[in-house]
């Protein structure tokens, strides 16, 4: 049985990004990549009569049934060297995919980034994060228009625990060995800051010695209260993502809290983690 990553689609600009983001990676890793929508009320009926007229009176012929085919067509063009298999189904996403996700088959859901532009948070709650909350399976969140396809440099969101180093070797198993890793690192002004830095380096040294990954480099700074800016986690981890320019983030195994912190608005201000970069969620630990 070959590996396969599962992408879903609703057929908008933002997931036939993460299609091809997909594909990408299908082809550079020998994966296939299976296509899966469920219908929504837009997708489920021909809206447009010249497209009724066209079809037997007696067909079922749904919307979104013609919109994957075409789409699997277009997709068969540009990567002919992918099996590439697809399928419409009634249900909702948010229910239906991690079911699907847990067949022995799938390695990895790619799916686009919930937003309205590429710089728009993505929320706890909102259906990308839910999947990635329930899903069996890790899954890479694309974010709206990004278009570069590279794992050379990969972040880390790092609090110093063991499940971080499950997290990078899933990640490298799936994926590839990139050339370099930046363990990004959020605290608190009032740390011991030599403590944390030494606890970091540590960290770092042990990384190279699994012989993993060579380059390892620490990117770390303070919650900062005296800045509205960089006050919150997700604010920090934000300014060190857009500082440190990696090709993908990876959020490891972690409690849910540390997950919703990321994630969910605070309540003084709507703040969450912007997926500006591709980000890899390995499967959360509820425990």
């Amino acid at each position: 049985m070959r590996n396969t990553i599962l992408a879903p689609t609703d057929f908008s600009p933002n997931s036939r990004n993460a299609i091809h983001y997909a594909c990408q990676l299908a082809k550079l890793k020998g994966y296939d990549v299976h296509l899966l929508h469920f219908y929504t009320s837009n997708t489920a009926n021909f809206t447009d009569e010249s497209n009724q007229d066209e079809l037997p009176e007696d067909s079922h012929i749904l919307k979104a049934d013609v919109m994957m085919q075409e789409l699997k067509t277009e997709l068969a063009n540009a990567y002919p060297e992918i099996v590439i298999t697809a399928v419409c189904e009634r249900g909702l996403i948010d229910e239906k995919l991690p079911q699907e996700a847990a067949e022995q088959r799938y390695v990895l859901i790619v799916m686009g980034a919930t937003g309205a532009s590429a710089r728009k948070s993505i929320y706890y709650g909102s259906t990308t994060v839910a999947i990635t909350a329930q899903s069996p399976i890790p899954v890479v969140a694309v974010p709206e228009g990004y278009t570069s396809f590279s794992f050379q440099h990969i972040s880390l969101l790092t609090k110093f625990k063991t499940e971080e180093l499950e997290t990078l070797r899933a990640f490298i198993a799936i994926i590839g060995e990139p050339k370099k890793l930046s363990l990004t690192h959020v605290y608190r002004e009032e740390s011991d800051v030599d403590a944390m830095q030494e606890h970091l380096e540590s960290w770092a040294f042990n990384i190279r010695e699994m012989d993993i990954i060579k380059q390892v480099d620490i990117d770390c700074a303070p919650i900062a209260k005296n800045d509205v800016n960089l006050d919150t986690v997700p604010e920090v981890v934000n300014s060190l993502i857009e500082k440190g320019n990696p090709d993908i983030i990876l959020v490891t195994k972690t409690r849910k809290s540390f997950f919703e912190r990321l994630f969910r608005s605070s309540v003084s201000k709507a703040i969450a983690l912007e997926l500006r970069k591709p980000t890899f969620f390995d499967r959360i630990d509820e425990a």
